[in-house]
């Protein structure tokens, strides 16, 4: 598949380096050409390197994967989106990790729809810190991602790269339950920081199987 990732922090380039590693075709998308260009070429031969809107053209899935501060203008930047699947992993964290600049009312990825007309807007992969997207095992269970949004086969699309990432992905409705999964976030936030838990932490949605 041609994913084409909209930044090159630490989420970004976690999510890309692992997904070329499946064999999908990466582009990063940043607005420092000399940079990506050294980043896509230590990668290997199936990612290359452009501006936001070079990464968005390219591809078939787009991630989002910037500060929430430069969100907008980085959609702005991208141009065109219409028929993409943009998958949304920014968290709307305020300075000093002060909790949610957006929630409960609504969220960061419906804000994020309204301002990409005719895309297909995925909430997904920000629950959890960069660093632990390549060691998702924890003991014999895998760290769970919970995905929402409002196009089934967008969805569909999105758990299977979650399942290539080494998820356990769940479906967790509509675009709108994205109130429910950025607070999570902000709490994986606080335990991990201001609770001195650090980032090797991650949540796991368990399930109790149903004797026949």
């Amino acid at each position: 598949m041609k994913i084409g990732i909209i930044g090159t922090g630490n989420m970004g380039q976690a999510l890309g380096r692992l997904w070329v590693a499946k064999n999908h075709l990466i582009m990063f998308g940043s607005r420092d050409p000399v940079n990506v260009l050294k980043l896509a070429n230590s990668l290997g031969p199936n990612v290359s390197g452009g501006t936001y809107a070079d990464a968005a053209q390219f591809g078939e899935v787009v991630v989002l994967a910037v500060p929430w501060s430069s969100a907008k203008e980085s959609i702005e930047a991208a141009g065109d989106l219409g028929g993409k699947i943009l998958i949304d992993c920014t968290n709307a964290v305020a300075p000093h990790l002060g909790g949610l600049l957006v929630g409960h009312t609504t969220s960061a990825a419906e804000e994020i729809a309204t301002w990409v007309e005719g895309a297909k807007v995925v909430k997904a992969f920000h629950t959890i810190g960069s660093e632990n997207l390549n060691k998702l095992e924890f003991g014999t269970q895998k760290a769970s991602t919970f995905i929402c949004g409002d196009d089934l086969e967008a969805k569909s699309m999105v758990k299977q790269l979650a399942i290539d990432l080494g998820f356990d992905a769940i479906d967790v409705g509509p675009l709108k339950n994205a109130r429910l999964t950025e607070p999570l976030a902000m709490l994986w936030i606080e335990l991990a920081y201001n609770q001195g838990m650090g980032t090797d932490i991650a949540f796991k949605l368990l399930t109790r199987r149903k004797s026949k």
